[in-house]
This record gives C-alpha cells, sequence and structure tokens, in this order.
C-alpha cells in the first residue's frame, strides 16, 4: 500500500534538504587569498642611485656640509662638529645651512648601529630642501694580510 505522510518513526524536516556550503566556503577564501596577493600595492620608496662598483670613490668638489648620525647620547645628530639632541633643532640647523650654501655638497656619516629609519628620515629632509646628491661617508673595510 501507498502511504503519503512519512511514517511516525521519523521526522521530516526542511533542514534535511539545505545544501552543505562547505566547498562554497573553500572556494570563496581561496579566491580571496588570490586576490589579496595578486592586489597592487603602492610601496613608498626613495629613488637613490648606487655607485656600479663597491669600490667606487669619487673625490668631492667642496668640502660637504657633514651629516652625523650617532646610536650615543646626548649628541644622536650632528652637523660638522656640532652636535644635537633634538631632531627639531637639528633639522632647523641643516636647512638653514643648506640654505646659506645651496652648492655645496652633502655627506651623511652614520654609526653602524644607527637605525635606518633615522637615516631615511634626513635623506627625506635633504630631497624636500631640493639636495639631489648626497654622499655616504664608508669607513673603508680592512683587508686580510
Amino acid at each position: 500500500m501507498i502511504r503519503a505522510s512519512p511514517p511516525n518513526n521519523r521526522v521530516f524536516s526542511l533542514a534535511g534538504l539545505a545544501p552543505d556550503l562547505t566547498p562554497l566556503l573553500d572556494i570563496i577564501f581561496i579566491v580571496l587569498v588570490f586576490l589579496l596577493l595578486t592586489a597592487n600595492l603602492r610601496l613608498t620608496a626613495l629613488p637613490m642611485e648606487l655607485p656600479a662598483s663597491e669600490h667606487a670613490t669619487g673625490v668631492m668638489a667642496a668640502e660637504p656640509i657633514t651629516v652625523s648620525l650617532s646610536n650615543r647620547p646626548p649628541d644622536l645628530w650632528g652637523i660638522g662638529d656640532r652636535g644635537y639632541s633634538n631632531q627639531k633643532a637639528f633639522e632647523r640647523a641643516l636647512i638653514s645651512a643648506l640654505n646659506l650654501e645651496p652648492e655645496r655638497p652633502v655627506a651623511l656619516a652614520s654609526d653602524r648601529n644607527v637605525p635606518v629609519q633615522r637615516m631615511l628620515d634626513v635623506f627625506a629632509l635633504l630631497q624636500k630642501q631640493g639636495v639631489e646628491v648626497a654622499e655616504i661617508a664608508m669607513q673603508p673595510q680592512a683587508t686580510a694580510p
């Protein structure tokens, strides 16, 4: 005989008719990861021109404005023989030195342990002041006998 209603021992519900969404969620996450990895991110960078050889050394035409960065207090910044413990005072002094002699070259001497961010801040300040070329003073490596 044919019965039109479900038997009493089974419960009929609509929850059993819903599709399984797990594979769909997997595909959505894979596409999301793909889009995040291929997104074009704009990176901020300072343009730098490095010498072609690591042994290339140049002679400056004039005595440069020497900017020094140290990691030992109290003088963390320096211009020539004068030290500064305050970054704002250092920036004001550097800007005034650049305004007095705009054609004078700039050389940056940095301690090995100074964070790179401080050096990049100096380069950004020099770039804002229109200094296109700044030399980086490096200590020559000792050659083994």
